[in-house]
């Protein structure tokens, strides 16, 4: 059970579609920005699902290409998606950031040095909220549920500067 399964038979259910197009998708859409995903596990993850019957393959002719195959999700592949989503939807929410391993250290080097990392901590969550600010308008015509995501991934960065403002001023007086 992992979430790139549920991603692709999420795409593969909206539309059956080669693993190059899934590909593209992915890509296309920013998953792996949100989610654990990587265009070469998309493949390999393809393949799986069509070994254990989630997803079926058809050989289309290719115009200029050559043969490629196309994958439908199976009535078998409805069901593991569903439970899939449920699983996800009841499980505890895991909020996992790389710079915590830089917090859990600042103890370690001297407090100038520390104060600078909280620095750059704050100047790439703000980055982040520039970059998905613009990634919000570029795609501003995508379904809800892809806009609510930025709308998410804005609320988080906010609520982490409001969070880093803090601990800083703790970090300053202790």
């Amino acid at each position: 059970m992992s979430s790139i399964d549920l991603v692709i038979l999420g795409m593969v259910l909206e539309k059956p579609q080669s693993a190059y197009d899934i590909q593209k998708d992915v890509e296309y859409h920013h998953f792996s920005r949100w989610t654990k995903i990587s265009v070469p596990t998309i493949y390999r993850k393809v393949i799986q699902l069509n070994e254990k019957g989630y997803l079926q393959s058809n050989i289309v002719k290719g115009d200029k290409f050559a043969d490629k195959a196309v994958y439908s999700i199976t009535d078998k592949g409805k069901v593991y998606f569903k439970e899939l989503l449920t699983s996800y939807a009841s499980q505890p929410v895991p909020l996992l950031f790389d710079f915590n391993g830089v917090i859990t250290n600042l103890n370690k080097v001297d407090k100038t040095e520390a104060m600078e990392l909280i620095a750059q901590l704050r100047s790439s969550i703000r980055t982040s909220i520039q970059s998905n600010e613009n990634y919000a308008a570029e795609y501003a015509n995508i379904p809800l549920v892809g806009r609510t995501i930025f709308e998410q991934q804005q609320l988080l960065y906010s609520s982490l500067l409001e969070w880093l403002d803090n601990f800083e001023s703790q970090f300053i007086s202790e």
